[in-house]
C-alpha cells in the first residue's frame, strides 16, 4: 500500500511540474534531440557565400536547438570530399551536410566511380537558387539573346568562357545550342573573375557565369549582360533581359541544399527542418544574400522530387550533347 501511495505521489509531483511522465525517467530523457553539439559540413573554404549561409544557420540553430553548432569546412574535389564525410557520418542527426549543385546532380551522372551515391543521403531542404547569365563584351554588337544567336550564325562560331566542362555555364549554353544549332566553343577558366577580365579586355567575346561576377561590369558599361536564365526578370535585377524574352524557353537555375545521412530518423529530420527552414526564410539571411539569390525552402519529400527531376533533365542533356568532364 505504501509503495502505491509513493508512486502516485511521484506521478503527481511530475505532473504538477509540467514534465511529461515518460521524459522524467533519466534513460528516456536522454533520447531528446539534440543533447550534444551538432556540425555542418561545408564543401568550400571559409569566406564564400556557402560558408556564410552555413555560419548563419549555425547561429540560428544554436539559439533554437539549445546546442552548439560547429561549421566544418571540407573543401576540395568539387564537393566530393565533403560529400564523403556526410555519407559516412552516423545517421543520428548530429551531422548536417551542405551540398553544392554539382555534387547533388552532375557528379553522379559524370563520374563513373564516384565515392558516394545519392542514396547515401536524405534530402532536407534547398538553401537557395540563383540564375546564370550570358554576357558579351561591350564591342560585340548584340543586346539580347536573339541577336546573339543571329550574330553567332553570321560569324560561323564563337568562343565563350565558363568554369569549364560540365559547369553550370556550359549546361546553359548547351541548352541554347540544342534549341538553335549554333556553333559554340567552351573555354574553361579556373575562376569566373578571370573570364570576366578577358571579356572586358576584349580577349573573349562572351561568358556564361553567375550573375554577380559580371554585374558590376555590366552596370559600368564595360560588358553587357544580354540574358538571365530565369523565365521572368528577377525583381532585384529587373534591368536584365531573359532568354525567354528572345523566344528561347529556357528556365535554369543552380541551387544548393542540405542533406542528412541516409537512415536519419524522421522525427529528427522534422525538428531540423523546422529550425533551418525558419532561418532560411528570415530577413537576417535574406539581407546577407546577393541580389541574384533566392532563399528556397522545400519539404524533404518535395526536395527529393526536385532532385530526381533535375537529374533526369540533366541526364538527357548530357547524353544528347555529349557533355564530359574532360
Amino acid at each position: 500500500m505504501q509503495c502505491s501511495i509513493t508512486r502516485r505521489a511521484s506521478l503527481a509531483a511530475v505532473l504538477s511540474a509540467g514534465v511529461p511522465p515518460l521524459l522524467a525517467h533519466p534513460a528516456i530523457a536522454q533520447l531528446a534531440f539534440p543533447n550534444r553539439p551538432l556540425r555542418i559540413i561545408v564543401p568550400v573554404a571559409a569566406g564564400g557565400i556557402s560558408d556564410m549561409i552555413s555560419r548563419y544557420l549555425a547561429e540560428t540553430m544554436r539559439a533554437d536547438l539549445g546546442q552548439p553548432v560547429v561549421v566544418e569546412n571540407r573543401p576540395g574535389a568539387n564537393g566530393i570530399l565533403a560529400s564523403e564525410v556526410i555519407a559516412r557520418s552516423p545517421p543520428d542527426g548530429y551531422t548536417v551536410g551542405y551540398m553544392l549543385y554539382a555534387a547533388m546532380t552532375l557528379n553522379p551522372l559524370l563520374i563513373p566511380n564516384l565515392s558516394y551515391r545519392m542514396t547515401d543521403f536524405l534530402p532536407l531542404t534547398p538553401t537557395f537558387k540563383a540564375p546564370m547569365v550570358l554576357a558579351v563584351g561591350r564591342n560585340v554588337p548584340v543586346s539580347n539573346v536573339r541577336e546573339f544567336v543571329d550574330y553567332v550564325k553570321r560569324q560561323g562560331s564563337l568562343s565563350y568562357g565558363t568554369l569549364g566542362n560540365a559547369s553550370t555555364g556550359q549546361i546553359l549554353m548547351e541548352m541554347l545550342r540544342g534549341l538553335t544549332g549554333i556553333d559554340l566553343e567552351n573555354v574553361g577558366y579556373r575562376g569566373e573573375t578571370l573570364a570576366v577580365t578577358d571579356l572586358v579586355a576584349g580577349n573573349l567575346p562572351a561568358v556564361c557565369i553567375s550573375c554577380m561576377n559580371v554585374l558590376e561590369q555590366h552596370r559600368a558599361g564595360t560588358a553587357k549582360i544580354i540574358g538571365i536564365s530565369t523565365p521572368e526578370r528577377a525583381p532585384a535585377l529587373a534591368d536584365l533581359p531573359t532568354f525567354a524574352e528572345s523566344g528561347f524557353a529556357i528556365d535554369y537555375s543552380y541551387f544548393h541544399g542540405l542533406m542528412m545521412p541516409s537512415g536519419t530518423p524522421a522525427t529528427v529530420m522534422e525538428r531540423l527542418h523546422r529550425s533551418i527552414g525558419a532561418a532560411l526564410q528570415s530577413e537576417g539571411l535574406r539581407s546577407r544574400m546577393t541580389p541574384d539569390m533566392l532563399p528556397f525552402v522545400l519539404s524533404s519529400t518535395d526536395f527529393a522530387t526536385m532532385l530526381q527531376q533535375e537529374t533526369a533533365k540533366l541526364d538527357e542533356l548530357v547524353r544528347a550533347r555529349g557533355i564530359r568532364l574532360q
